[in-house]
C-alpha cells in the first residue's frame, strides 16, 4: 500500500494467530438519543400522555408531532457505501475509500466492489445498507391512519422543509432488514411527501435508513414529522405509544467473510404519543389550583394546572400538590387546601359525574432583612417569622439592639431610619439591611506592599490591624481579582487562620479551599487556576496591633488586577473587602527542556532529560505531576511503531506504553533490575536509569533499546505536567535515527 495503516480494534473471545487472517463478525454499542418533539418542532412533548386530542370532532390529516432521532458521539448516523438517488432509490457507484490520509469510522471502512478480491478487499461489510432507525407505533386508535415524512426534515420558524445537501439524508425504506427498498409517497402533506403507514390492530412500522451524513464528527438530528387522521365522536381510548431506537440490517454476529455485519445492537426507548380524550359530552375530571398554572402531581406525574383526565367512575387516583411555591422576586404561593378538604397528597375515588378538583393557594412576600455585622446586634420583628415571608398588607414591626461594644447606625434599603424602632408594610417584597458599628477602637486592613507594579511572582506584605492587638485578628484574606466577587475571571485568593497558625487558598479549579499549610513548609498543595503560594518563603509576624501577612505567590496566567485585603477579628466585626493596590499579573515561565543527545543514530543510547526551573525551587522540585518521553515518526505516533516511556515524579516510578497490548505496563522504580518495560518497539533498561532531583534542575537518564520495528529516522519528543499543574505537551526536541 502506498501509505502506512493505523487501526485499533477491541475484541473479547478472539483468539489471533500471527500471520493468519481473522474474521470477526461484531456488533458496536453506541448511545442514541430520542424525543418527541411538537408540531412545530420547537419543544419536547413530556406528557406521558403525548399529544391529547378531544373525540369531539373528526381530525384530517394533521401534524401533531415530530420523531427525533439524535447521535450522542457523532458517528452514529453511517451512509452506505453506495450513493442512492433520494427520490427513485437508484443505488450508484460504491465510494473509494483508498483516500490517503483519511480516516474512516465506518464499520464497512475500505470496501470497494470493485477491488481485486486478493485478501478479500472486495468482500462486503455492511456495505449495501446505512444506519438505520425504527419506530413502531402501538395502541392506534381503531379508525385511524397515521403519516409519516419519506425524508428527514429540518425545521425553520415551525416549518419543516426536506434537509439539504451538506445535512444528515434519510429515507424511508420497506423493512429493518434487507436491501435498501424507499418506499413512495402515498400523499404530500404541508409540502412534505409522506407515505400513509399499514396499521394491524392498531400497530404500525416505519424504517427510515441513513444515506448522508453532515460531514464531521458533531452530533446531529434526523427529525421526522408525523400526521393523524382519525374519525370524530369515537369512543376516547389510552395512550398510544411510539417505541424508537436502531434497525439493525442483521442478525448476524459470528464470524464471516461476506454476512453483512450489524452496526449497532437494538437499542430503543418507548414514549407516549397521543391520546384521544373522552371528552365530548362533557365528561372530564379537572385538577387544578387558584391561583392557576401552579404544578401539580396526579398519579406520580407532575403536569402544570389546570389539568383534565378522562378518567372512568370508580378508579383511585393521587393528587398532590408542593406546599409552597416559589414565583420568583421574593414572592411565593403558600398550599391552604383542597375542596375536597384532602390532605397536601390524597387519593381520590372517581365520582359518576364530572368533577373539578382544586388546590387554593395564596400569595406571601418576603422581607430579606441582613445585619451588618452579624455579631453587631439582634434584630426582633413583631409578628415573627419563621422563614421571612408574610402575607401581603401584613405591617411588621422592627426593633433593633445592639451588643455590647456595638451602636445602632440605622436602617437601609426599603426603609430610611436612625431610630431603633420603625415599621413597614408588605405590600410587595422588601429588603432591609440593619447596621451597628464599633464603639471604641475597630479593627482594619492597613495596606499592602509593593501597593503597584507588574510580575510574574514576588512575596506581598499585607499589613492587617487588631482593635485588641494582632492576636486578636480571626483571620485575615489577601485577593487579587478583577473584583470583590472574581469579576467572572480568575482570581488568586489566600487565606490565613491567625488562630491556627495555617494558609488556605480557594482553588477554582475544584470550589474549595486548599490546605492547611503552615509558612515555611515545603509543600505545593496551594494552588488555583491564577496562582499559587510557595509557602516556603511565605512568612507571618505579629507585632503590638499589626499582623504582616507575607505570602510569596506565583501567577499562572495574565491579567490586571485588583488587589483587596479582608481581615476579621474575635468579635466579629468582618472589615469586608478593601482594595489596597493593583498588580498586573504575568504568567511564571515554564520549565525549560534539554535532551542530549538531541540528534544522533544507532540501536539505542543514554538519554539525558534536562528540565531546569526557576524562579521557586522548592514548589518546582516538590514530587508532583509527570515527564515523559517519546520516539516516534509524529507526537501521536504518526500511524508507525513508538517507544513511550512516562516518569510519575509523585510515586517515583517509571511505565512504558505498549502498543503491544494497549495499555501502560510497569511501574518499575529507577535503578531497579527488571526486563518489565519492554515492549517490540523498545526497551527501558531500569537498572541503569536515574532520576535526580536538584535545587533548580530534575533529570532523567533512560538507557533504551530501540529494536528493529522502529527504523528509520524519528523524532525525539518530551512533555511534562509541572508542580503547577501546566502541561507542556509533546514538545519536539530532536531526532533519531535507527539503521
Amino acid at each position: 500500500m502506498p501509505s502506512t495503516l493505523s487501526a485499533t480494534i477491541s475484541a473479547s473471545n478472539l483468539t489471533i494467530l500471527n500471520g493468519q487472517p481473522t474474521t470477526a463478525g461484531y456488533v458496536m454499542e453506541a448511545p442514541l438519543s430520542v424525543l418527541l418533539r411538537n408540531a412545530a418542532g420547537d419543544a419536547d412533548v413530556n406528557s406521558p400522555t403525548g399529544a391529547e386530542f378531544p373525540n369531539c370532532t373528526t381530525v384530517t390529516k394533521q401534524r401533531f408531532a415530530n420523531l427525533r432521532f439524535s447521535e450522542q458521539m457523532g458517528f452514529e448516523f453511517q451512509p452506505p457505501n453506495w450513493k442512492y438517488d433520494l427520490t427513485t432509490g437508484a443505488k450508484g457507484t460504491p465510494q473509494s475509500q483508498a483516500t490517503l490520509g483519511w480516516i474512516y469510522q465506518s464499520e464497512s471502512g475500505f470496501y470497494n466492489a470493485d477491488f481485486p478480491s486478493v485478501n478479500n478487499l472486495n468482500k462486503a461489510g455492511l456495505a449495501d445498507s446505512g444506519t438505520r432507525l425504527q419506530a413502531t407505533f402501538s395502541g392506534l386508535p381503531s379508525g385511524a391512519t397515521i403519516y409519516v415524512s419519506t425524508v428527514a426534515m429540518t425545521y425553520t420558524n415551525g416549518v419543516p422543509v426536506p434537509n439539504p445537501d451538506g445535512v444528515e439524508q434519510a429515507r424511508l425504506t420497506g423493512s429493518a432488514a434487507g436491501a435498501f427498498a424507499p418506499v413512495a409517497a402515498t400523499d404530500t402533506l404541508d409540502g412534505i411527501p409522506v407515505a400513509a403507514l399499514a396499521i394491524t390492530q392498531g400497530n404500525a412500522s416505519a424504517v427510515w435508513e441513513i444515506l448522508s451524513g453532515n460531514g464531521s464528527s458533531v452530533p446531529g438530528n434526523i427529525d421526522i414529522p408525523v400526521w393523524i387522521s382519525f374519525p370524530g365522536n369515537g369512543v376516547g381510548v389510552g395512550t398510544a405509544h411510539v417505541t424508537m431506537g436502531f434497525a439493525p440490517v442483521s442478525t448476524i454476529t459470528t464470524n464471516s467473510e461476506t454476512a453483512p455485519i450489524p452496526r449497532f445492537t437494538a437499542q430503543s426507548q418507548t414514549l407516549p404519543l397521543l391520546t384521544i380524550l373522552d371528552s365530548c359530552p362533557a365528561s372530564q375530571y379537572l385538577v387544578t389550583t387558584s391561583p392557576a398554572f401552579l404544578p401539580i402531581v396526579v398519579d406520580g406525574q407532575p403536569y402544570t394546572s389546570p389539568k383534565s383526565f378522562p378518567w372512568q367512575p370508580g378508579t383511585t387516583h393521587t393528587v398532590s400538590v408542593a406546599n409552597a411555591v416559589a414565583a420568583g422576586n421574593g414572592t411565593r404561593q403558600l398550599f391552604l387546601g383542597w375542596n375536597d378538604a384532602g390532605a397536601l397528597s390524597h387519593t381520590i375515588a372517581v365520582p359518576p359525574s364530572p368533577t373539578a378538583y382544586v388546590a387554593s393557594f395564596k400569595t406571601q412576600f418576603l422581607l430579606d432583612l441582613k445585619i451588618l455585622p452579624t455579631a453587631g446586634g439582634t434584630v426582633t420583628l413583631t409578628p415573627p417569622t419563621s422563614d421571612g415571608y408574610y402575607d401581603p398588607q401584613t405591617k411588621v414591626e422592627i426593633s433593633a439592639s445592639p451588643n455590647p461594644l456595638y451602636g445602632f447606625a440605622g436602617y437601609s434599603g426599603d426603609i430610611s431610619e436612625t431610630l431603633n424602632s420603625t415599621s413597614l408594610k408588605l405590600s410587595t417584597p422588601r429588603s432591609v439591611t440593619v447596621t451597628f458599628v464599633r464603639a471604641g477602637p475597630v479593627s482594619s486592613t492597613v495596606g499592602v506592599t509593593p501597593a503597584s507594579g507588574a510580575g510574574s511572582y514576588r512575596s506581598f506584605q499585607a499589613v492587617y490591624e487588631g482593635s485588641q492587638g494582632a492576636g486578636s485578628l480571626t483571620w485575615v484574606q489577601l485577593l487579587f481579582a478583577a473584583a470583590p466577587d472574581g469579576g467572572g475571571q480568575p482570581f488568586c485568593f489566600v487565606h490565613y487562620d491567625v488562630k491556627a497558625g495555617q494558609m488556605w487558598l480557594y482553588s477554582d479549579v475544584y470550589g474549595f479551599f486548599a490546605g492547611p499549610v503552615a509558612p515555611g513548609q515545603n509543600s505545593a498543595a496551594l494552588q488555583g487556576s491564577s496562582c499559587a503560594v510557595e509557602p516556603t518563603y511565605s512568612r507571618v509576624s505579629l507585632d503590638g496591633a499589626w499582623l504582616t501577612f507575607e505570602p510569596f505567590l506565583l501567577f499562572k496566567v495574565p491579567g490586571a488586577k485588583r488587589v483587596y485585603l479582608r481581615e476579621r477579628d474575635d468579635a466579629g466585626v468582618d472589615s469586608g473587602w478593601v482594595q489596597r493596590g493593583t498588580w498586573d499579573q504575568q504568567a511564571v515561565g515554564s520549565p525549560v527542556t534539554f535532551i542530549n543527545p538531541a540528534t544522533s543514530e544507532g540501536t539505542g543510547t543514554y538519554f539525558e532529560l534536562n528540565f531546569t526551573t526557576m524562579p521557586a525551587p522548592a514548589l518546582y522540585s516538590a514530587p508532583l505531576g509527570w515527564k515523559q518521553f517519546l520516539i516516534a515518526a509524529d507526537s501521536d505516533g504518526g500511524g508507525q511503531p513508538f517507544c513511550f516511556v512516562h516518569y510519575d515524579t509523585a510515586a517515583g516510578q517509571f511505565w512504558m506504553y505498549s502498543s503491544d497490548v494497549g495499555f501502560f505496563i510497569g511501574p518499575v522504580a529507577p535503578g531497579s533490575a527488571s526486563t518489565a518495560l519492554d515492549t517490540s518497539a523498545c526497551t527501558l533498561y531500569t537498572a541503569g536509569a536515574t532520576y535526580t532531583n536538584s535545587l533548580y534542575t530534575q533529570i532523567l537518564s533512560l538507557p533504551i533499546e530501540l529494536k528493529a520495528p522502529m527504523k528509520g529516522v524519528k523524532k525525539l519528543y518530551t512533555r511534562y505536567l509541572d508542580p503547577l499543574m501546566t502541561d507542556s505537551g509533546f514538545v519536539e526536541m530532536g531526532w533519531y535515527r535507527i539503521p
